[in-house]
């Protein structure tokens, strides 16, 4: 069963990757709607699914962290672990808020667990970038027993798309997301 995944492991990674510069587009039309178009975008097309797409989004990320490390193998660096602990409750939180109507505490829990994964997915992008010489310098930012490596990159399709660049992408998206909820419960 899972021979077919890890023989596939290349189209899934390219897979991951087009899906996620495409939420990038859908971020940066979300962001421009924020601040330029006074939500009228989000009002019209979003907005009714809102709390669909936020819970969707949320278990896709839990499910596809789940993929790599329980099914292909891959152990999660401890900068990835950070990202899990700022992924993982939202899974939860976004249901429970879609289940109490709660368009007030929710988004601000949200926000702030999202703002915390992007900067550690951000940090660990910038960290895979580093040529190797700087990364000997004897700052390591991972798990002591070397048992993972932040610097190694599970996924790198188009030379530039790695597991971090999709984090923040996701963290990105669910921020723009929470703004617009909390704006749109302002407003009313």
């Amino acid at each position: 069963m899972y021979t077919w995944l890890l023989f596939n492991i290349h189209s899934i990674n390219f897979l991951y990757a087009v899906a996620g510069l495409s939420v990038l587009g859908c971020t940066l039309v979300l962001l421009y709607d924020y601040f330029c178009n006074r939500q009228e975008f989000f009002t019209r097309y979003v907005s009714p699914y809102v709390w669909s797409v936020i819970i969707l989004t949320s278990i896709g990320g839990t499910l596809t962290t789940l993929l790599y490390s329980e099914v292909f193998g891959f152990i999660p660096c401890s900068l990835c672990w950070l990202q899990r602990v700022a992924l993982y409750p939202q899974t939860m939180l976004s249901i429970l808020g879609y289940k109490m109507k709660d368009t007030t505490y929710f988004p601000v829990y949200g926000l702030a667990l999202s703002a915390f994964g992007l900067l550690v997915a951000v940090y660990q992008y910038i960290y895979q970038a580093l040529p190797a010489e700087m990364l000997e310098s004897g700052f390591v930012p991972c798990l002591a027993d070397g048992s993972a490596d932040c610097s190694k990159k599970v996924i790198e399709v188009f030379g530039f798309v790695t597991f971090p660049l999709l984090s923040a992408i996701m963290f990105s998206f669910l921020i723009v997301l929470y703004l617009h909820v909390r704006k749109a419960n302002n407003r009313q």
